[in-house]
């Protein structure tokens, strides 16, 4: 009896379906061993070296691996094949062995320690297949070292700022907070793009379209390019006016050019991780972390490649299968003479991996297999994707026509485009609206589609029935999404495509954003972080440091540098910075929002806005001579933060009937409070806070729909008369939000 360990259930089911008797598949259920979770864990003297130690749910893991281990002829570690499974092989093997000393045998044997165990050996394979998983067995290898060194390095060096980092930011900010490599670079966009958005003043501008028909009343649309041989610049409602005086409903336009060709839009490439989570975050509102937890379930059920990866390399196996299923289902017109290969500009990307792709080219979905609600839609789209990478591109007819006014004064222009060889779009689907973030199509090319040419002919004269002007301004840079940052990250060489999903999560699990419908926002404690690193640790919100970081750990992962030099070079600088920065910081100042012309009514000095443990509170500048300090309560119609006694919203408080009733801040989450209400309350009133979206519950009609905040502190929305009505939804309703009291 031979056994094999994988890291889950699934993974091992699905592996024993290839595998005959003779083998035994028993899952680690993920990492075995790690440092503590309450201790550094980092013998910072000792070359760095890791203080490991059992998982706690582990204990029992192991010791039936050892009992099982015992027993087998073989063994064979058939963990992922990344550096996190590196590092789950590794582990296992030690504890196999015993112990957690490395092997002395050389990279090319395989491993076997010297105390008269069984042979263990490494196999890996980037789909679960048969033919795959025969391959992987037939070539076992050995745990390759490299790889391992390059988790380890990356597991210390989180570990070092994590464990000394964090606490400074404990004193000098609030306890509880957390700084990393990743998750600060990725809340520092977050804050710097939200900070663009508050500068930003928006400027206006005019388009001018107009409704041009033909002899034969056939309509078309065509928009303003040129004034007196100028590109037009209309910024101003005047400018606007003067041009419709002059360009009248009735006016003739004469048709100058046309020109008549042939457009190509290009297959996009198959799916990276970063690409599978932006397409399934537009498509279906996916978090990253939802389509990840599906893309996992669909690689360990054996229905798709492994799916963290960098990579748009294709298999010549698959491409040679999915050119026949092509042929057979659509005819060789759409099949181009060679298989179409892409490659990725994104930085350090891994041409070596695989690109994600169903394992089955025929498997068209996995409606009735062994796969969830979101399972199908994820492997639908991977599986569109993969496949309409390998046709010929989608081909347009296109039209463009240059007109002019009779005056010779002002030029238009009319484009439209209709599709003659759908191409790969008879896969992906010809709705060019439901393209992901990385599609090549523009808002113009979208237009053209819709604007239908009639047959013109130069010299001719066509006249304009409707005037379309439409006044705009200027939009600020749009917040970040999930896709847009996970984007953004992947573009600058931040992170790797098994980190996207956690840091999303962890920025917002520990209140450093928070999301308005699908967009990200900054916290003030987000700010306040994000300040301290930027002026004090620039490194560790430095997107090229830390994207260099990235490149070293590539490096060490292929055997080029070591792990230990890696480690000491950015320590040894860093400890220096923060113990320097213990002496020099103060909270005082690290803690400051934004300063008032209230004035302190105890000393006369003005009131600032600070950041405290439940979030702002106005505080004396004197502090600490004059320790004044009062709560910020949000009434509506509040500017700025502050309280406002609006009886007609919120009304008096009807248990002292002193105070006020307005929003506060608390531990967990808002709340509707006595403005008599503080750490010391006068007045203890407070009740529940729910925001209204502005209409009634579809199901009683009489309570108003209000947003709640559920489990793993998603937003959800149900009706104010709950549990008298069980209504529950969501989908985030459109209407302006109001305070409900």
């Amino acid at each position: 009896m031979d056994l094999v360990i994988v890291e889950s259930p699934t993974k091992a089911k699905t592996l024993s379906k290839f595998l005959g008797r003779k083998f035994v598949v028993t899952a680690s259920q993920g990492h075995i061993i790690d440092l503590p979770k309450k201790k550094l864990g980092v013998a910072v003297e000792d070359n760095f070296k890791p203080e490991y130690e059992p998982t706690p749910r582990a204990k029992k893991v192991i010791a039936d691996i050892k009992k099982k281990a015992l027993e087998a002829e073989k063994i064979y570690l058939a963990t992922d094949p990344d550096r996190e499974g590196e590092a789950i092989a590794w582990h296992l093997l030690s504890v196999i062995n015993g112990g957690e000393k490395k092997s002395k045998k050389k990279k090319e044997t395989l491993v076997s320690e010297a105390k008269g165990l069984k042979p263990i050996e490494r196999v890996v394979f980037h789909e679960i297949t048969k033919e795959a998983v025969e391959d992987a067995f037939a070539h076992p290898r050995a745990i390759d070292e490299h790889l391992f060194d390059a988790q380890q390095a990356r597991r210390v060096l989180d570990r070092l700022v994590g464990y000394k980092l964090s606490p400074l930011l404990w004193r000098k900010v609030r306890f509880g907070l957390s700084a990393g490599r990743v998750q600060s670079v990725a809340v520092r966009l977050v804050v710097v793009r939200e900070d663009e958005r508050k500068k930003f003043v928006p400027k206006e501008y005019w388009s001018f379209d107009v409704l041009s028909s033909t002899s034969l009343k056939e309509e078309f649309l065509a928009s303003l390019t040129q004034i007196d041989g100028k590109k037009p610049d209309i910024s101003a409602k005047e400018q606007m006016d003067n041009i419709l005086a002059q360009v009248t409903v009735g006016a003739k336009l004469q048709v100058k050019k046309i020109e008549k060709t042939q457009k190509k839009r290009y297959p996009y490439p198959p799916f990276t991780t970063s690409t599978l989570t932006q397409a399934a975050s537009n498509r279906f509102g996916f978090t990253a972390k939802r389509t990840m937890m599906a893309a996992q379930r669909l690689f360990e059920a054996g229905f798709i490649t492994y799916h963290r990866t960098d990579s748009f390399n294709l298999s010549l196996e698959f491409l040679s299968r999915a050119r026949g299923v092509i042929t057979q289902s659509f005819g060789a017109e759409f099949l181009p003479g060679s298989p179409n290969y892409y490659k990725n500009r994104s930085r350090n990307a891994q041409e070596a991996h695989e690109a994600i792709r169903p394992t089955n080219p025929n498997l068209k979905s996995v409606r009735g297999e062994e796969a969830t609600e979101d399972g199908e839609k994820v492997y639908e789209l991977i599986y569109k994707r993969a496949m309409s990478s390998q046709m010929l591109p989608a081909v347009f007819d296109a039209v463009g026509v240059d007109l002019v006014s009779l005056d010779g004064r002002y030029g238009f222009r009319a484009s439209g485009s209709k599709l003659k060889f759908e191409g790969w779009l008879k896969i992906y689907g010809a709705s060019l609206e439901e393209e992901d973030s990385n599609g090549s199509g523009t808002s113009e090319e979208k237009n053209e589609l819709s604007n239908r040419i009639p047959e013109l002919k130069e010299g001719e004269l066509v006249s304009i029935s409707k005037l379309l002007p439409e006044q705009h301004f200027t939009q600020p840079p749009p917040r970040y999404t999930e896709a847009s940052l996970i984007k953004t990250l992947e573009e600058d060489g931040i992170g790797r495509p098994s980190t996207y999903a956690p840091t999303i999560s962890t920025i917002l699990d520990r209140g450093y954003v928070k999301k308005e419908g699908k967009y990200f926002v900054p916290e003030d404690v987000a700010i306040v972080v994000t300040k301290l690193l930027a002026e004090h640790f620039p490194q560790i919100v430095d997107e090229g440091f830390t994207a260099n970081m990235e490149d070293k750990l590539d490096e060490i992962a292929d055997g080029v540098i070591g792990w230990v030099p890696v480690v000491r070079d950015f320590y040894t600088p860093f400890i220096a910075s923060v113990e320097t920065k213990e002496k020099e910081l103060s909270k005082k100042d690290m803690t400051l929002l934004e300063e008032t012309t209230e004035v302190c009514p105890e000393c006369g000095k003005n009131l600032v806005v600070k950041l405290g443990k439940y979030g702002r509170f106005y505080s004396c500048s004197g502090f600490p001579e004059c320790k004044y300090a009062k709560p910020i309560v949000v009434g509506v119609g509040g500017e700025n933060g502050d309280f406002v006694a609006d009886e007609s919203q919120l009304g008096k408080c009807p248990l002292c009937e002193d105070g006020v009733l307005g929003v506060k801040d608390g531990r967990f989450g808002r709340f509707i409070a006595c403005s008599n209400y503080s750490s010391k309350p006068k007045c203890k009133f407070a009740k529940p806070y729910l925001e209204k979206v502005g209409i009634k519950c579809p199901d009683c009609g009489v309570g108003d729909v209000v947003v709640k905040k559920g489990k793993f502190k998603r937003l959800f929305y149900s009706c104010s008369r709950y549990p008298e009505c069980k209504f529950v939804s969501n989908k985030k309703p459109e209407e302006k939000s109001v305070l409900s009291t």
